[in-house]
């Protein structure tokens, strides 16, 4: 992910699961609470010294959470 996707996913008022985001937060209260510590703590990285990276780990996080409920569902 690149620095402008990840700068307008920050400005943006959805989160990356679809639900709604204050703008300049990486992710909903929900997604936020979910990732672990340390990498919550990443996301307060400045934007082109990490945190894009970080913002990308989180997506990458809680979209491997999300498949892995959808298939305990099954």
């Amino acid at each position: 992910m690149g620095t402008r996707q990840a700068v307008s996913d920050l400005k943006s008022v959805t989160c990356h699961c679809g639900a709604a985001k204050p703008p300049m937060n990486s992710h909903c209260r929900r997604c936020y609470f979910a990732l672990p510590q340390p990498m919550r703590r990443a996301l307060y990285k400045k934007i082109r010294n990490g945190y894009e990276e970080a913002y990308q780990a989180s997506c990458e996080y809680l979209d491997e959470m999300k498949s892995k409920e959808i298939s305990s569902a099954k």
